[in-house]
């Protein structure tokens, strides 16, 4: 492989991509859809989307590298370029589908407060509720997230136990999880979780508009939150992913660039509680 964004490896259609892309001992746990049982349907976006035409897309990456405005920058806001808040850990669990949308909400949070460290989820403890914990898909969690909120991190009242099956679904801890909702989104509900989709125009209108979004990889078996499109060179662009493994990565980082770029699933997530 050997290519690099600002420092963060590029994951694309080159043989020695997959060493980071298939690490030993890690949890994906994204299912994979079986298109005979299940096939394609025609996509309907989702509505009053305002599309960024791709001739503009230069322009808009310029503008926030001259201002440091972008998810990027904001997530690695901390200390000598640190990022602002540690990744999640799916710690070997199939929960990705659930991190991603995690990963999302608190991206939104940094966003609408920066410098301000948000409140670290617990994606684990939604995969455990909904009892789905062989896998799924983030437009799963994301529903969850929109009529429930997700759990915070810890051991307290109204908590979730950090990477355990254990925690208690108490009338303490929905209490809580409602102040982590998602409120508005970018979702087709005309369709079911697993075929929920954004065309890669509509990724990268949400990517220049500092909208984060987890979206599901068919081929890699995972799921990953969206921050930005990233220009790599001119006229090649690569989509800059948040993933849920330690040590992957730049503090989590990756660019997926090529026919790695294309999801099977995908939402955007606009604004949480």
């Amino acid at each position: 492989m050997g290519d690099f964004y600002k420092g963060i490896p590029i994951i694309d259609d080159e043989p020695g991509a997959r060493v980071l892309m298939f690490p030993p001992g890690v949890g994906r746990g994204l299912v994979p859809r079986d298109y005979e049982l299940d096939p394609p349907e025609m996509f309907a976006p989702p509505d009053q989307m305002q599309l960024i035409p791709e001739s503009e897309w230069d322009a808009r990456y310029d503008e926030q590298e001259a201002t440091q405005s972008s998810l990027e920058h904001l997530y690695l806001s901390g200390p000598n370029g640190m990022p602002a808040f540690e990744h999640l850990d799916q710690n070997g669990f199939p929960d990705c589908w659930a991190y991603s949308v995690g990963h999302a909400i608190m991206l939104d949070r940094l966003k609408r407060n920066p410098g301000v460290v948000p409140v670290r989820l617990n994606p684990t403890g939604v995969a455990t509720m909904l009892r789905q914990v062989n896998g799924g898909w983030c437009g799963l969690s994301a529903k969850f997230a929109r009529e429930h909120g997700f759990p915070e991190e810890g051991s307290g009242p109204g908590q979730w136990p950090k990477l355990s099956r254990r925690g208690q679904d108490t009338p303490e801890l929905r209490a809580a999880m409602a102040r982590n909702r998602v409120e508005e989104d970018w979702t087709d509900l005309t369709r079911p979780v697993h075929s929920q989709n954004l065309t890669e125009a509509q990724s990268a209108t949400c990517s220049f508009n500092n909208i984060p979004g987890p979206e599901d990889f068919n081929h890699w078996a995972h799921s990953v939150c969206r921050i930005r499109h990233v220009r790599i060179e001119r006229g090649s662009w690569g989509k800059l992913i948040l993933n849920s493994w330690p040590g992957w990565g730049r503090y989590g980082l990756g660019v997926l660039r090529g026919s790695k770029m294309r999801c099977d699933g995908a939402l955007a997530v606009r604004r949480t509680t």
